[in-house]
């Protein structure tokens, strides 16, 4: 029971008008909690009528920050999703086996609950923030989801509290989570944003860090597309180099089967045609799975000469903006090859990108072309999404935190309404008083049934 009636002297009485409320209505109690009894609670069928059963949660940037009172309350709803025990996709994997009702370890209504309440933040992220506000809170939720040690990180020495590594370099990180010792970048993006950052603190970061993994949240419509990829210094150019660079087609003439032999062998996979001068069996064009075959026939000479047709790199557009040019990509490319972590640095230090210095864009494409890149699944949020989830635990949740939560919402409305309406209203007023001690009541004994029937669910 929420109001507490304690004994009080005469004086306090006579000044406490709620305190007399409730002895006037006292005599009411009984007869109230018949009737109420008597009802049937009606199912939510709209997406506003299933938020009004659920507890809320308030958006803070304190989700992200170890020991703090929001953190607590952040990790005490989604324990459930495994914390630091489980990846971001087995999260995403195990929230969408409860939205989609096939879920085999649910046995606590307090699962859904928290996929519910999950469902409900991020959607608030995506649909009242901009992406740069919605990415800095979905930050700290996202730490707060994995609990224990994991934190947001918005300052150096944050990094050295939550993993005890040391970072020298000035300025804002480009770690903005440590989720279970590892280092992300977190990105919120919308279908077809770049993923943008500081060539310089990129390069800095592997100074003392080894590795970060972006993981980029893209919307889709009322769901989040999710993705990561790795990036570390003998892994740099798969990220810098490889996804951008733009290719040329090239053709080279040879004039005997020796020359052909030598051709293919130092182009290797850049070929992909060779064509003859006259035909063989009916085709004059060989593809790459037929070159050992052509190169084994005895009068090839009669076919030359051989036009070798391949495709070059082109040193140019992002590659130029971020090298320079193609001495100094050549250097990073052989300090990258030593795997000499003191040697990539020095090398990536002379880039123009370093020294202006410039900022990266990878487009969506880009980053799909990535060595590292890998899809993380999609999480299915919005309306639709709370719905489907009712509709696959409706019967078991209004046995239990329907109730509670509907009784709930109602006293804290005529509470409020109670204590912030003018005296002057008089009995308007009065009755919001009345209303608020008849919910408390009915919060007592939602509770009671529902905790009792979650225990008969577990036993």
């Amino acid at each position: 029971m929420f109001i507490d009636v304690r004994e009080q002297k005469k004086s306090e009485q006579k000044n406490n008008q709620f305190y007399q409320i409730f002895e006037e209505i006292t005599k009411l109690i009984d007869t109230d909690i018949a009737e109420q009894e008597g009802e049937q609670m009606k199912a939510p069928t709209t997406a506003d009528e299933i938020r009004d059963l659920l507890p809320t949660l308030k958006i803070t940037e304190d989700w992200g920050k170890v020991g703090t009172r929001d953190r607590g309350v952040i990790e005490q709803f989604t324990s459930s999703l495994g914390g630091e025990g489980t990846s971001v996709a087995q999260k995403i994997q195990l929230m969408n086996q409860v939205i989609e009702g096939n879920s085999p370890d649910i046995n606590d209504i307090s699962d859904v609950l928290t996929v519910m309440m999950a469902i409900e933040v991020l959607s608030s992220i995506l649909e009242e923030f901009t992406e740069s506000a919605g990415g800095f809170i979905f930050e700290g939720f996202l730490a707060g989801l994995f609990g224990g040690k994991s934190v947001q990180i918005t300052e150096p020495s944050d990094i050295t509290a939550a993993t005890g590594e040391t970072v020298s370099a000035a300025g804002k990180p480009i770690t903005d989570v440590v989720l279970s010792g590892r280092h992300y970048s977190l990105k919120l993006l919308g279908p077809g944003t770049a993923v943008m950052g500081s060539f310089k603190n990129m390069v800095d970061h592997f100074v003392e860090i080894p590795s970060i993994t972006y993981l980029d949240a893209r919307r889709n419509g009322s769901n989040l597309e999710f993705s990561e990829f790795d990036i570390t210094l003998p892994t740099f150019l798969q990220t810098f180099y490889y996804p951008l660079v733009r290719y040329q087609k090239k053709t080279s003439v040879v004039d005997t089967p020796r020359k052909l032999q030598n051709a293919l062998n130092k182009l290797g996979d850049k070929v992909f045609q060779v064509r003859l001068s006259k035909r063989l069996n009916r085709v004059t064009n060989i593809k790459p799975d037929q070159f050992e075959e052509l190169l084994a026939i005895q009068n090839l000479a009669e076919y030359g000469p051989f036009e070798v047709q391949y495709s070059d790199e082109k040193f140019g557009g992002k590659v130029k903006q971020y090298f320079g040019s193609a001495r100094i990509f050549n250097d990073v490319q052989a300090a990258v090859e030593s795997k000499d972590s003191a040697a990539i640095l020095q090398a990536l230090r002379e880039t123009p990108a370093y020294k202006r210095p410039e900022q990266f864009n990878l487009t969506r494409a880009q980053t799909e072309k990535i060595e590292s890149y890998r899809e993380l699944g999609t999480l299915q949020l919005g309306d639709e999404a709370l719905k489907k989830t009712w509709m696959a635990y409706g019967e078991r949740l209004m046995q239990t935190i329907a109730p509670v939560y509907s009784s709930l919402n109602n006293f804290t409305n005529n509470i409020n309404k109670y204590f912030l309406s003018a005296p002057t209203e008089g009995e308007s007023r009065t009755e919001y008083g009345r209303q608020a001690i008849k919910d408390a009541t009915t919060l007592d004994q939602a509770t009671d049934k529902a905790v009792g029937e979650l225990n008969k669910q577990q036993n």
